[in-house]
This record gives C-alpha cells, sequence and structure tokens, in this order.
C-alpha cells in the first residue's frame, strides 16, 4: 500500500508538468498562428481609440454575471443554508487561482472552501459544480441551434455539436436515474470501501452520498425553474459583454456574433493552456470573429479588451478576496494533496 501511495503521489508532479507543458505549446502555437496574420500597429491604433465608457460597461455586466453566478449556485446547494456573500468571495478567489495556475486548480479551491466555510458535504459541493458544467453545456447547445439559421457557422463548429449532445445527454441520464440507483449504489460503494480501507473508512461513501444528493436536488418543479432562470441570466449577460465591446471598438456586427463568440469560448478554453488561457482565448476570438469577416487586427484589439473585462479585472477582485482566505485555502489544499 505505501508503494502504491508513493508512486501516486509521484505521479501527481508528473501529470501537473505535462498539463503544463501542453497549455504552454499550445498557447505558443495560438501565439505564433496570431504573429503570423496580425497588423500589430493596426491593433494598437484600434485599442487607442476604443471608448472606455463601453469598456467599463461590460466589466459592470461581467460582474452581474458572476453574481448571477453565485445566486445560481446557492439555489444548487439548497436545501443547506449558504451565504451570498461567502460563496462570492470564493467564486472570486476560484477565478484568481484559474487566472493564475494551470489545470483550472481554482475549481478544486473552490469545492473544499465552499464545503469548509459553509460546513457541507465535500461531494454535495462539487456535486453542485458539476450541474452547472451540464447546465452551461445544455445552454449552449441551445445556443448552437438558435446561431444555426442567422450565422454561417464553419465545419469545426458544427463538429462541435455532437460532442455537446452527448455531454447533454449523459448528464439528462444520469439526472433521471440518480433517485433509482442512489442506495444500491452507495451500498455497494460502502462494501468495496469496508474491504479495502476497513469497516471504519467512510470517507468515499459519504462523498459520494453528497454529490448524488446535490444531484437530485434539481428534481424539484421550484428549484429547477430558478436554477433556469438564473442560467439564462448569466449567458445573457456574458452576451451583452460581448456585444458591448463591440460597441467600444466600433465594430458594427449582428448579436448572432456575440453568441458565437460566447459559445466558441466555452468550447475552447476547455483544452489545456497557459494561465488565463493566454493565446488560446485570444486565437479563438479571432476565429470567431472571422467568421464575420472582422479583419485579424481588430480581432486582436477585442480579444484583449474581453481578455481583460471577463480575466484580469475579476483576478484583482479574486486578489482582494483571497488576502483572508490564503492561510486557510493552502491548509485545505495540503490536507486534500496528503489524503489523495
Amino acid at each position: 500500500m505505501n508503494r502504491m501511495d508513493d508512486a501516486g503521489k509521484q505521479a501527481k508532479p508528473r501529470r501537473a508538468w505535462l498539463s503544463l507543458g501542453l497549455g504552454a505549446f499550445l498557447s505558443a502555437l495560438a501565439f505564433w498562428l496570431i504573429a503570423r496574420s496580425v497588423n500589430l500597429d493596426a491593433t494598437l491604433a484600434a485599442l487607442a481609440s476604443s471608448q472606455l465608457s463601453w469598456v467599463l460597461l461590460a466589466f459592470i455586466l461581467q460582474i452581474g454575471a458572476t453574481l448571477s453566478s453565485v445566486r445560481r449556485w446557492q439555489i444548487l446547494l439548497q436545501p443547506y443554508p449558504t451565504h451570498f456573500w461567502s460563496l462570492t468571495q470564493i467564486l472570486f478567489v476560484a477565478h484568481l487561482l484559474n487566472t493564475l495556475l494551470p489545470a483550472k486548480l481554482g475549481t478544486m479551491a473552490r469545492v473544499l472552501l465552499a464545503a469548509e466555510e459553509e460546513k457541507l458535504n465535500v461531494g454535495f459541493v462539487f456535486g453542485s459544480v458539476a450541474l452547472e458544467k451540464v447546465l452551461d453545456t445544455l445552454v449552449m447547445l441551445v445556443l448552437f441551434l438558435v446561431l444555426a439559421p442567422f450565422a454561417p457557422l464553419p465545419e469545426w463548429a458544427r463538429d462541435a455539436l455532437g460532442a455537446s449532445v452527448l455531454v447533454v445527454l449523459l448528464g439528462v441520464i444520469v439526472l433521471a436515474s440518480v433517485s433509482r440507483v442512489r442506495e444500491p449504489l452507495l451500498s455497494v460503494l460502502a462494501r468495496g470501501e469496508a474491504k479495502l480501507f476497513g469497516a471504519r473508512s467512510q470517507r468515499l461513501t459519504a462523498f459520494a452520498r453528497g454529490m448524488l444528493e446535490s444531484l437530485a436536488n434539481l428534481r424539484g418543479r421550484r428549484e429547477a425553474f430558478s436554477v433556469l432562470l438564473w442560467t439564462a441570466m448569466i449567458w445573457t449577460l456574458g452576451i451583452a459583454v460581448n456585444y458591448v465591446l463591440f460597441l467600444a471598438l466600433g465594430l458594427v456586427l449582428p448579436w448572432s456574433a456575440a453568441i458565437f463568440i460566447l459559445v466558441v469560448l466555452q468550447i475552447g478554453t476547455r483544452v489545456p493552456a497557459l494561465p488565463a488561457n493566454l493565446g488560446v482565448f485570444h486565437y479563438l476570438v479571432i476565429l470567431a470573429l472571422g467568421v464575420y469577416r472582422v479583419p485579424e487586427s481588430d480581432a486582436l484589439a477585442y480579444a484583449i479588451l474581453l481578455h481583460l473585462v471577463v480575466f484580469i479585472l475579476p483576478a484583482f477582485l479574486g486578489a482582494a478576496c483571497a488576502l483572508p482566505l490564503s492561510a486557510r485555502l493552502t491548509a485545505l489544499v495540503s490536507a486534500q494533496w496528503r489524503r489523495s
């Protein structure tokens, strides 16, 4: 057992370095592709002529989207009472970590901090975050279908539709069957854990019980309606951010372009990249705006502003929120690392 533990601990840094190396390669490739096609002087001129009032409005809308995400998360964590501003602080800290560190480590920190601060089961919190991903994928699929008649979708965007459909179908199947398989699954898991780790070990079973409880929460009509309403609000504000930044640069584009950028970024930024999705984010925006015949230099200026609004500025808020939580977060992550 000790040898297996030592091997697992040695494999973690290797996986982290592999993810970072792959992300660095993809980001470097994206930067190279951008450099080949962009006139930097034209990009700087476009940025210099941008209207800061529209950029400020876009940032306010982005904060609104974040607060809407917190409210949706609160509903997904019901019936347990939670504190809105505590969850807001945690979400901004998670964003900061995702901006600064590779491998989306902010998500793990978000789960651990919320479980600690709100006295919740870690599996239950993890299940709520997983539900968010399924819901956002569902909205992305709907937007794909809405875009199809109005936007000249390239082949690579249509290919991504199949993967999105598969994720949504799996999510629906899990939600529909969770109440039926919950107790039998937990019983099998408890027996297996007892044989492997001893009769007193219940950590894995408790984690699974919390996660299944979280997944079952959306079966209530009232909760499901509230979650869908806030999900629609989050995506509407995200689309509005994209459109307002068109106005900041004087780009005359339809609403479908703002929707298309949001969908493309949701799909494309899931691949490994440098922290803050540097390079990959910008190249995806250039590709998306290329569908609407926006010059590469103007598209890069837009990508820089959008990255500032959705990544960099919220990260400063995350830094402010992280000050009172940093010591506790370090202890939680260290403890979780030793356990796993």
